[in-house]
């Protein structure tokens, strides 16, 4: 056995409620685990394995991260550094749409106003959604309507600036919240619902959302499953985000940096975690 480290952030440095569980259940296993922050004092050449997890303030320094990111183990590193790096920007799923995934209509722009608007007629869009090109926690998502573009990225860029951003098509749908399936190791663990308060379309927690369990139809799972198997390296760990539309499961994104996974609310979920954490080792 040995030591097992669970990557946070400064902004954040403990446990959330969800890896406390993994932590637990790792014990249990004969492992010791600790945590520390990816932009603290941890020194990965003196660390064991490395699972990243609640690195939510990435996002603010974003090359930083990288760098930390290629000093890692690449071998004792989960999910693979190459892997997170292809997952930062949230154009990621331009690529998936251009490999047949259903999508929301999206551009990536640069966060001008012109831009944002040329976006909107390509789209044909009255209104949608706009989202720093790498973010997180919703900070600096906005809605924009034609002829307000300024606005919005004024109101954006008080919450994080950025040079690109996603425009992408509003789906309605995020009213009822939306699905979230996680997978380790490709097998399918557990949904969730990730659920906007109300008169929100924000999701996150920082916004008043809530995650909660979720049963997943068999045939939403099976969507999930589809597009997580075109991504290009298998993941560890990832969460697999989207609505519904027409019965068809339509991609918000795929999480395989540091999503939150609701161990703590399914049981048996930080168990399937660490049996596939422990089988890679």
């Amino acid at each position: 056995m040995g030591t097992i480290t669970l990557a946070t952030c400064a902004a954040w440095p403990s446990l959330s409620a969800s890896d406390a569980s993994l932590a637990a259940a790792l014990r249990a296993r004969g492992w010791t685990v600790e945590s520390a922050p990816w932009n603290g004092t941890f020194d990965p050449f003196t660390h064991g394995p490395v699972v990243v997890r609640s690195t939510w303030d990435f996002h603010e320094a974003p090359d930083a991260y990288l760098a930390w990111l290629d000093r890692l183990d690449a071998r004792r590193t989960f999910n693979a550094p190459s892997l997170i790096r292809r997952n930062l920007a949230k154009t990621h799923v331009l690529d998936l749409a251009a490999r047949g995934v259903p999508v929301p209509r999206s551009r990536a722009v640069d966060a001008t106003p012109a831009a944002v608007a040329a976006a909107l007629d390509e789209l044909r869009l009255q209104d949608a959604v706009i989202k720093p090109a790498i973010g997180a926690s919703g900070f600096g998502v906005e809605r924009v309507a034609r002829g307000s573009e300024a606005e919005a990225l004024r109101r954006a860029a008080t919450h994080k600036a950025t040079a690109r951003v996603l425009v992408q098509e509003f789906l309605r749908e995020i009213a009822g919240g939306e699905l979230a399936g996680v997978f380790f190791d490709g097998a399918f663990s557990h949904g969730l619902r990730r659920v906007p308060a109300a008169g929100e379309f924000r999701i996150n927690e920082m916004y008043g959302g809530r995650m909660e369990a979720a049963a997943l139809a068999p045939g939403v799972v099976a969507q999930m499953a589809a597009v997580l198997a075109l991504v290009p390296e298998p993941a560890l760990y990832a969460r697999v985000d989207g609505v519904v539309r027409d019965g068809r499961f339509m991609l918000m994104e795929v999480e395989v940096n540091e999503p939150r996974l609701g161990l703590d609310l399914v049981p048996g979920a930080a168990e399937r975690f660490a049996g596939a954490l422990l089988a890679r080792l």
